[in-house]
């Protein structure tokens, strides 16, 4: 990894995955798709293997807890607006998510990710 900052990464594969560089298997939602279409395409700070490492391990992360990977990528893809979040999180639903636990879920994820990122370091 080019750097051990796990939010700069997120950063960095929320600009690719908008951009459709890649082919995205975290959250290939049409929820998304009208956003793609219409992003500038950036610069990208990392590689394509970087890239699709960090979507994998958001792939993971869907599987073993579905909220808390939403709350992740829509912060990313929203250039950290938990407000954001917290209203698209609340949509449909009966619960109402506040900004505390937008925070609470993408921090969690964050050191999801952070964690997967340091077993393969290490495996």
């Amino acid at each position: 990894m080019i750097s051990n900052n796990t939010g700069w990464l997120l950063s960095q594969w929320a600009r690719w995955a908008k951009q459709g560089s890649g082919a995205p298997v975290g959250f290939t939602s049409p929820m998304f798709q009208d956003v793609l279409s219409e992003v500038k395409k950036p610069d990208l700070l990392f590689s394509e293997e970087e890239a699709m490492l960090i979507d994998s391990i958001i792939a993971k992360l869907k599987i073993r807890d579905r909220e808390m990977a939403k709350a992740l990528v829509l912060f990313y893809f929203s250039n950290g607006n938990a407000s954001h979040v917290a209203r698209v999180l609340s949509a449909g639903t009966e619960q109402k998510v506040n900004r505390k636990r937008v925070d609470v879920l993408v921090k969690a994820a964050t050191a999801w990710v952070d964690a997967c990122l340091f077993m393969r370091e290490v495996a």
